[in-house]
């Protein structure tokens, strides 16, 4: 096997391991309501475009700007 092949396999591993994680995400209870990290209410529109949504617009966007810092820079 080279490692073309062990690439294919690896990324294929991720993908079901991911896909199961967002139909487990989905399959689970919607949203509270209230952000997980600052405990204010989640704004209404958020929850209707994403009833399983756990952080406030705010807080989903701090917390995706911090994930693409650690990917771009790894981390501290």
């Amino acid at each position: 096997m080279d490692d073309i092949d062990c690439a294919a396999e690896r990324v294929e591993a991720f993908n079901a391991v991911a896909l199961q994680s967002v139909l487990s995400r989905m399959a689970g209870p919607a949203s509270s309501g209230i952000c997980q990290a600052c405990g204010s209410a989640i704004e209404d529109e958020r929850l209707q475009a994403s009833p399983h949504a756990r952080h406030c617009r705010e807080c989903a966007a701090d917390i995706e700007a911090e994930t693409r810092r650690k990917n771009r820079c790894g981390p501290r």
